[in-house]
């Protein structure tokens, strides 16, 4: 019996040291100009669920992609490009080995392609005529893909993929006159897909609870919104939705049921911007705003979007974005300082505090952030004449000292 305590308590004793005395290192890398000689801008990055693929994709005049096997570390631009055309987006699925890029090619028609090999090829799939602002999602495994965008009416319209976005199917009917139009879907299965756009006098919202064939319009959440974002959780049941209204506020609903109903949970204040990412479960949502100082500021909530705490301020900057690993207690922040420095922010408490990293990635615009599940790799991409990507890296280190307190 004794011999039974003394092992546990050894086991538990050697546990506790482990991680007592090694301590974290966060380290960003020299920028990288992955698309010299040639100049690039609405650049976009994503990353599979361990980091090590990493996608990119930007307007170089024509669409051009890039794919980096190794964390991030050496990149290569894939050629041929795109061809032609504006507005790229890019999706991967949890192992990257399947990729997705939407973007409207030179005619004006929305485009889409895949890559099924992490994104060395790609095949050019569908053609969805004449439309702007396109957006492209994926849950887990990749077999279900979601696309979003305004034709020239303009009418919201919706397409699914069920096979790895080989063939297409357009949603009839649309989803009605909009602009701004986002999607997202739970990544644990892609049954459930929730849209939001500005349908023009109302931020409206609509639902899918059948992998995307059908749509259901829900609620409208307020009055001449702009910039509107949306995050859903692992299963589909927590959504949020953070936007700009029309008296210049920061607004943020949540919906617990599926996105069936939604409430209005909170409102920071005159702001601009606003961007919002939460964890696997939807218990911590992290938002990020310029406020009406024309600071960086940063809100996290604990309790599913319920009640919102304000956290830190970063002084003068635009273009924030937000990232959180699947746990939500890695956050990162990125966003152009007032000087037109490339900056980056981390949190490792779930947002409670961040420490800025320094020194900053230099001169930058439009600047886009993504992470592995853990918060161990960060990738991050931004324009400036061309454009460069970055890596942070989490890592850990033993202490070389320790001191025990004997009072």
């Amino acid at each position: 019996m004794f011999k039974f305590i003394n092992k546990k308590c050894l086991i538990i004793f050697i546990t506790l040291i482990s991680f007592s005395l090694f301590a974290e290192n966060f380290n960003v890398s020299t920028p990288k100009d992955i698309s010299a000689p040639n100049s690039g801008f609405a650049s976009q990055i994503v990353t599979a669920s361990s980091g090590r693929y990493v996608n990119a994709i930007w307007d170089g005049g024509n669409i051009k992609t890039a794919r980096s096997d190794d964390f991030g570390q050496t990149w290569n631009v894939i050629v041929p490009d795109l061809g032609a055309g504006s507005d790229p987006q890019i999706a991967t699925d949890d192992s990257g080995r399947y990729v997705y890029a939407i973007w409207r090619d030179g005619p004006g028609d929305i485009q889409t392609a895949r890559s099924d090999d992490f994104g060395q090829t790609w095949n050019f799939t569908n053609n969805f005529s004449g439309g702007r602002e396109p957006q492209i999602v994926t849950e887990n495994s990749g077999r279900y893909v979601y696309a979003i965008w305004r034709d020239n009416t303009p009418d919201i319209q919706t397409a699914r993929s069920e096979n790895f976005g080989q063939t297409w199917n357009v949603i009839v009917p649309d989803l009605g006159t909009g602009t701004n139009p986002q999607i997202a879907t739970d990544t644990s299965s892609g049954k459930y897909v929730f849209a939001i756009w500005d349908d023009g006098p109302n931020l409206q919202t609509a639902r899918s609870e059948d992998f995307g064939e059908t749509w259901t319009l829900t609620e409208n959440l307020g009055t001449s919104p702009a910039l509107p974002r949306a995050q859903i959780d692992n299963s589909g049941k927590f959504l949020f939705a953070i936007w700009q209204d029309g008296s210049n506020d920061i607004r943020i609903a949540r919906s617990d049921d599926f996105g069936v109903t939604w409430n209005v949970t909170n409102n920071f204040g005159t702001g601009s911007s606003p961007q919002v990412d939460i964890d696997n479960s939807g218990k911590y949502i992290f938002a990020i705003w310029i406020d009406g100082s024309g600071d960086i500021q940063t809100a996290r909530s604990d309790d599913f979007g319920v009640n919102w705490n304000v956290t830190n301020n970063f002084d003068s900057g635009f273009s924030p974005q937000i990232a959180a690993d699947n746990s939500g207690r890695y956050v990162f922040a990125l966003w152009i300082d007032g000087p037109g420095d490339t900056q980056i922010a981390r949190s490792e408490d779930f947002g409670q505090t961040w420490s800025v990293t320094v020194p900053n990635l230099g001169l930058g615009f439009d600047p886009q952030i993504a992470t592995d599940d853990i918060g161990r790799h960060v990738f991050l991409i931004w324009d400036n004449t061309n454009i460069f990507t970055s890596q942070g890296l989490r890592t850990f280190f033993p202490l070389t000292s320790v001191s025990i307190s004997r009072n």
